[in-house]
């Protein structure tokens, strides 16, 4: 992590409150949603850690989010819905703004996922970076965005924030509208998945950069 970055939107806090399910196993159907299927191995030496994948070298979402991933899953094709579950807020969000899993932004590009380095490779990779500084800008206001529960509504596959009213509350419910938002509207590219963290380079956009430059 980066000294001007200080936090990722999946960070390994958000993801402790998962416990994994040793008997989950993703069908092949999940894994082609991401472009990755089941069958394909992958080297894993001297890859970063923000890379997730399983003891056998096979891209595993259930390190740690199986659980939740149900609860994700299920909230799949509603069109106005209530949560109030504490830290999957953003997992839900993403959901409700793209119709992807939210894994399928784990280790996407250099900014989503567990830490982050070097320049965003497409416009999803920005909307992480972008969403990682607002995620800054709340802690540095005393909020705790990883952690902070919200009552949010997804209408039209649109968060909405409007029955927020506690200031932290209301921030990270924005940081989360905006990502869903920037996310629904950008390009998934899966040719980006599980991107090594040694392509991204060492130039880095700050979050000024973000919030002014390319959105």
């Amino acid at each position: 992590m980066l000294a001007n970055r200080e936090t990722s939107p999946f960070s390994a806090d958000s993801r402790s409150v998962c416990r994994s399910n040793p008997g989950h196993h993703s069908s092949s159907s999940e894994f082609s949603q991401l472009g990755v299927t089941a069958q394909q191995p992958v080297k894993t030496q001297n890859l970063p850690v923000r890379i997730l994948r399983s003891a056998s070298g096979v891209f595993n979402p259930c390190v740690n989010p199986c659980p939740v991933f149900a609860v994700w899953k299920g909230a799949l094709g509603k069109s106005h819905s209530l949560h109030t579950r504490g830290i999957i807020e953003l997992a839900g969000a993403i959901t409700c703004g793209t119709g992807r899993s939210p894994l399928a932004y784990i280790g996407y590009g250099c900014y989503c996922g567990l830490g982050g380095q070097g320049w965003p490779k497409d416009k999803t990779d920005w909307c992480c970076h972008r969403h990682d500084c607002c995620y800054d800008m709340a802690e540095k206001e005393g909020c705790s965005p990883k952690v902070q529960s919200y009552q949010w509504e997804c209408e039209e596959k649109a968060v909405q924030c409007d029955k927020v009213t506690d200031r932290c509350e209301k921030m990270v419910c924005q940081c989360d509208q905006e990502a869903a938002k920037c996310w629904g509207e950008a390009p998934y590219n899966p040719h980006f998945i599980l991107w090594p963290n040694f392509l991204c380079g060492q130039t880095h956009p700050t979050c000024h950069f973000s919030y002014g430059g390319e959105k």
